[in-house]
């Protein structure tokens, strides 16, 4: 059968990067469900009709006799500050009935693993978006060295929004190389919609200091969560512990 050691569903923004993520990379006996949310873009105004949504989407995970519920999206679960990724939780527990978890929360969770004190990211988002989630990892105890937002003007949607799911392996890992890691002792590379766990081991080698991405650090605490302690390969030190 399928999830005998874990089931885990999942709500995320329209992108399919999480689910083909979690599919390949999860250990055997771990399967996963999906829910979306439409938003219209990474601004903090969307994030937040992002979230509004967010009690009513996990209370259809009610009685599906599921481990877990993660909200899969990095700034939409840390952009009103902090705490508001254990608000998001205490939302998919009170709709739900089953333990919840945030992207922003297995970050944290990744950066504490890692005894990380002092972070460099990399964001497709707006200024203000990473203003917002400078502050917030500020406020839970790392300082942020550097924060960088990609232009992602070649990759749009037929609407004319972000397409982060079209920027390849190539663009983001030049432009993670670009960035200044000075003081930085973790690398942090932000956003659900962005296809990540490809480049963790290379980013690795190349930058000389752990990496983290949103994909890895959320399947990483969703498997620890579930009581699944697999070590899995090229997925960089956090995967390691």
């Amino acid at each position: 059968m399928y999830g005998w050691r874990a089931k885990i569903g999942l709500i995320t923004p329209m992108s399919e990067n999480a689910e083909h993520a979690f599919h390949i990379y999860a250990p055997e006996g771990v399967s996963f469900a999906s829910m979306k949310i439409n938003f219209p873009g990474p601004t903090p105004e969307g994030l937040i009709f992002l979230t509004d949504q967010l009690e009513a989407t996990a209370a259809t995970y009610k009685d599906s006799g599921m481990d877990l519920v993660v909200f899969g999206c990095t700034s939409g679960s840390c952009i009103k500050g902090v705490g508001w990724d254990q608000e998001c939780i205490n939302q998919i527990e009170r709709a739900s009935g089953i333990p919840g978890l945030t992207t922003s929360t297995a970050v944290l969770e990744a950066l504490r693993a890692l005894g990380s004190k002092k972070v460099a990211v990399l964001t497709p988002y707006p200024q203000a978006t990473n203003e917002a989630e400078k502050k917030f990892l500020e406020d839970n105890g790392f300082e942020v060295t550097n924060i960088v937002g990609m232009d992602m003007t070649a990759f749009t949607k037929t609407d004319g929004g972000p397409a982060f799911s079209d920027a390849d392996e190539y663009f983001l890992f030049q432009n993670a190389k670009a960035m200044d890691m000075r003081g930085a002792d973790t690398f942090f590379l932000s956003c659900m919609g962005l296809t990540t766990m490809e480049i963790i081991d290379g980013l690795e080698n190349t930058l000389g200091i752990p990496v983290i991405t949103s994909h890895q650090a959320t399947l990483w605490s969703s498997l620890r969560h579930c009581r699944v302690g697999a070590k899995l390969p090229k997925m960089g030190k956090l995967f390691t512990l």
